[in-house]
């Protein structure tokens, strides 16, 4: 055993080991009960040589290039968060007893303004202002 091997892991290098055993699992090269057993492993790990011996039978990813971020159309954010929040929010009050048409009417008005504001937003960017002087 060297050096680095007996060198500490860092909460860094367990969650890399994670990633890494589940990139193997995802392809097959591991069963459940190996990625479950090499998982708890990974995340008991002290030293360098308890996160090795985890990789000492499977190949050695290829590095992966870095993927472009990926800018949602328009630049707006997208809605499908806020749209889970409401579904979230909307299933705890329907289960503490308010009744469902109060949330689909909020969903309806929701929509309703939000297709307005859309179809008056994008009307104005295609004119052009032109000054006429009149004498």
């Amino acid at each position: 055993m060297s050096n680095v091997d007996n060198l500490r892991v860092s909460e860094a290098e367990r969650e890399e080991a994670s990633a890494k055993l589940a990139e193997h699992y995802s392809t097959g090269r591991l069963s459940g009960d190996d990625y479950y057993e090499r998982l708890d492993a990974a995340w008991s790990a002290r030293v360098r040589a308890d996160l090795d011996i985890l990789f000492s039978d499977l190949p050695k990813s290829a590095p992966q290039p870095p993927q472009p971020v990926r800018r949602p159309r328009g630049g707006r954010p997208r809605a499908f968060p806020l749209i889970a929040c409401f579904l979230l929010v909307a299933i705890g009050l329907m289960v503490m007893g308010v009744p469902w048409w109060i949330f689909a009417a909020i969903g309806g008005g929701a929509l309703i303004f939000l297709k307005s504001h859309r179809h008056h937003g994008h009307a104005h960017h295609g004119h052009r202002h032109t000054h006429h002087h009149v004498h």
